[in-house]
């Protein structure tokens, strides 16, 4: 992964997107995707830190530093799902209405 701020920002843009289209069933996402999103979640949610929150600077940064360490691991399967949402994006979903006021022959 290339670590700039404009992939950083795409990745965490892209993260929550692909949660809600993984709620509605319309992708799947890997298991190890799930798994380290949900523990950075209870990490984020949790009042048990490595550094606790309490100290200025520190408490912050640590809980910073596990969502960049996670977006890293997570950048190959955000690209996926960028990639399957602008291969959807391009189909032209069309419906074939029979025309019954015409009797074949």
């Amino acid at each position: 992964m290339k670590f700039s701020p404009l992939a950083v920002f795409k990745d965490f843009a892209s993260f929550f997107p692909m949660l809600w289209a993984v709620l509605r069933g319309k992708y799947k996402m890997p298991w190890a995707t799930l798994f380290w999103a949900l523990l950075c979640l209870v990490y984020m949610i949790s009042p048990i830190d490595l550094l606790p929150d309490v100290l200025p600077v520190l408490g912050i940064t640590d809980d910073g530093a596990f969502v960049l360490l996670v977006l890293a691991m997570l950048h190959k399967d955000l690209e996926g799902f960028r990639r399957s949402r602008s291969k959807q994006e391009d189909v032209i979903e069309a419906e074939i209405v029979s025309d019954d006021t015409h009797p074949q022959k």
